[in-house]
């Protein structure tokens, strides 16, 4: 197996497979849950490596924290202050806070002190203190804090703080809950619910709707034929003073006929008065649906490695990397195996000689061999040398150049030849060639996302390629639930947005990405649509569901709580294209039923290129590319004009991209594991097109 390993460098494969496919699991979860905000420590050689995960220390320097990450308006905002040590600790008058909306220069309270409620309300616990209350006026988003100590006697400034720590504020006007009779039913029983639905707000509330359905985003999909489902309506004439809650039952749904025991989840939505606005939703825990007297085989929900025990696979791991005859005398680096045209491709590897009797004279010959399988150039190394047993690696390097025009996958082959012409040991690598642009942005809707690239990313990492990646959304609904298993709220969503933005660092960073270069908008997951169509204007932004909020309000976001509105996101997107000035933008292609963030996100983005091609703010010749269409025959018509392109992509880079895709553990992505594509299985080319006519037919995606 030593041998094997050897081989396999690049893949998870080279260890023995469930502790590599547990090994990386850990990784994801310590960058997951650990928040890792940092570039992964992962090298660039191909075989993924643990991240170390420093120990948790006492805090060398003073802290402020919050009890909570958000308040809903109204609510109070307290403060609990971390010496680094309980002498360092001062009187609670020395500590001074200003406290700001995060963009605004204007501060809301300038040096303030800590105190307690005058109307007595209880702290959390006696180490809190109040600093504000939201009033029910309060801009949603992120709002930060500055502190500084001072002398209480002469007022002298000891010590200061930006930034010391930040909180959010959400306005959530509803809130729905519903719970299912029992967690098994035989197909057509009937589900019995009990629905609670409460008016949080000041406001008295009128004519609100209540649908159940199986699980769904409402402000995503709205036809009934995409839910897959009935959409039952339970009531249409709920009125509920403020701080009113009405709770009642009813039966929701029939249980669906399937063939074999399933896993379904259901959804109480409320919407306004005329069914425009969809103003809290509410995930069941899961339901599990069985044939009649069928109870077998048992499905497993997402979250595990493996969908069911009969996709449990063990000789995935084994067999992944084709081991060549004698390959283990010859060991390729594989962290440069993406190059373009008319470039000086350098192979670098190690020689050894595995056996126990000496290998005399020998000849390493190595040849680059073209798509056609036509040897292209040749090289002689190391010619008549003795490669004695076991001795130390023989560090060897060979530059081919690579011609002009060319492009497709290129082999080099390698052998050791002995004194009589015959072959001891051989290996070869593969090459991916194609052109480069000299500079590239990435738009993505969500974070995972990216995975129809990563080929192509990974080529400008190893090609030191200046590109940049974007994430319109912040992902905060998908499988929000499943990853809490509890229906989301705003301090969830908030939460699960920022594992998902953890995730695309610990992805692209496993692809060699660095930090800086990940950009994030952290516009609401499925809100985009209303933002395109329905809110044009800042000052009438979109109230995001989940999040209950209408401005951005994640930390590290390339603008500060940016309004979930059609100018402020195609200013932002303009900015963003205007200062890296790429020579290629890609982008997703509509498609016909895809998530409406795909759709929107194509729409910003050439809304932006036309607005600066306009300005003549980037070149007319900038190019942009979409990804391929899936199913064309249901693919909606557009004006625009496509020309088709592969790029080719060598295994090792596929298999890092394979593994990159791990990191997306809440969106399933650690279920690859369990579904392991082996060498031959991987694909060596990523489609995309070209949009020949962007800058043309502007407007005609302004209306749904």
């Amino acid at each position: 197996m030593s041998s094997m390993r050897n081989a396999f460098r690049g893949v998870v494969a080279r260890a023995s497979g469930p502790a590599s496919a547990l090994r990386i699991m850990l990784l994801c979860t310590a960058v997951v849950a650990g928040g890792i905000l940092r570039q992964p420590s992962l090298t660039l050689d191909a075989r993924p490596q643990t991240a170390p995960v420093a120990e948790a220390q006492k805090p060398s320097t003073l802290q402020v924290v919050t009890d909570r990450t958000t308040y809903n308006v109204g609510e109070q905002v307290w403060l609990r202050i971390l010496p680094p040590s309980p002498q360092a600790l001062q009187a609670l008058d020395s500590y001074r806070f200003t406290l700001r909306y995060a963009g605004d220069e204007k501060a809301l309270l300038e040096g303030v002190a800590l105190h307690n409620d005058e109307r007595g309300a209880a702290p959390p616990n006696a180490a809190y203190h109040l600093l504000w209350q939201a009033p029910l006026t309060a801009r949603t988003g992120r709002y930060e804090i500055d502190l500084r100590v001072e002398d209480p006697a002469s007022h002298q400034v000891l010590q200061e703080v930006p930034r010391a720590t930040s909180f959010t504020v959400h306005r959530q006007v509803v809130e729905v809950s519903a719970e299912v009779g029992q967690p098994f039913y035989t197909s057509g029983d009937i589900i019995a619910c009990n629905i609670r639905v409460e008016n949080l707000g000041a406001a008295p509330l009128q004519g609100l709707r209540v649908e159940f359905s199986e699980r769904y985003w409402p402000w995503i999909v709205q036809q009934t034929e995409r839910v897959g489902t009935g959409i039952k309506t339970l009531r249409t004439d709920i009125d509920l003073k403020p701080h009113q809650r009405l709770e009642f039952g009813s039966p929701c749904a029939d249980a669906p006929k399937v063939d074999q025991p399933a896993i379904k989840q259901y959804a109480a939505v409320v919407w306004d008065h005329n069914r425009q606005d969809v103003l809290a939703v509410n995930i069941t825990p899961l339901v599990f649906i069985n044939p009649p007297g069928v109870r077998a085989p048992r499905p497993y929900p997402a979250q595990f490695v493996y969908p069911s025990l009969k996709a449990v696979n063990t000789s995935n791991y084994r067999h992944f990397h084709p081991e060549a005859f004698g390959a283990e005398a010859i060991q390729f680096e594989t962290d440069h195996t993406m190059f373009a045209p008319d470039t000086d491709a350098k192979v670098r590897f190690t020689l050894v000689n595995p056996t126990d009797a000496p290998w005399k004279q020998v000849s390493v010959p190595v040849r680059l061999v073209d798509p056609e399988g036509k040897v292209v150039a040749e090289h002689k190394l190391s010619e008549r040398v003795d490669l004695n047993p076991h001795a130390p690696p023989l560090k060897q390097e060979v530059s081919f150049q690579i011609t002009p025009g060319a492009r497709g996958l290129y082999h080099v082959r390698l052998e050791i030849t002995d004194e009589a012409g015959n072959a001891v040991a051989g290996n070869e690598l593969e090459l991916g060639v194609n052109p480069l642009p000299a500079s590239v942005l990435v738009f993505c809707a969500h974070e995972d996302d990216d995975g129809t690239q990563m080929g192509f990313i990974r080529a400008l990492v190893e090609n030191d390629v200046p590109f940049h990646m974007v994430y319109f959304t912040s992902g905060d609904a998908g499988s929000c639930d499943r990853y809490f298993q509890h229906s989301c709220g705003p301090a969830d969503a908030l939460d699960f947005g920022a594992i998902r933005m953890h995730e695309a660092r610990a992805a692209m960073g496993h692809l060699g990405v660095p930090l800086e270069n990940i950009i994030f908008l952290g516009l609401p997951d499925g809100g985009t649509g209303k933002i395109w169509y329905e809110h044009p204007r800042s000052a009438d932004p979109y109230p995001a569901v989940l999040l209950a909020s209408d401005h951005a309000p994640y930390e590290g976001l390339f603008r500060p709580n940016l309004p979930f509105a059609r100018d402020a996101v195609l200013e932002a997107t303009e900015a963003i294209i205007k200062q890296y000035q790429p020579e290629v933008v890609f982008t997703v292609h509509p498609p016909a039923e895809g998530h409406i963030d795909h759709i929107v996100n194509n729409y910003f983005v050439v809304k932006a290129l036309q607005e600066l091609l306009r300005l003549s703010a980037i070149s007319p010749n900038l190019e942009l590319r979409v990804d391929k269409i899936f199913n064309p025959k249901e693919h909606p018509a557009t004006p625009y004009h496509y020309e088709a392109h592969k790029f080719y992509v060598s295994g090792e880079v596929m298999a890092r991209a394979q593994e990159a895709e791990w990191f997306y553990q809440s969106q399933g992505g650690n279920r690859g594991e369990g579904n392991l594509r082996t060498w031959d299985k991987l694909q060596r080319s990523e489609d995309y097109r070209k949009v020949l006519d962007w800058k043309d037919h502007e407007g005609w995606n302004d209306k749904e």
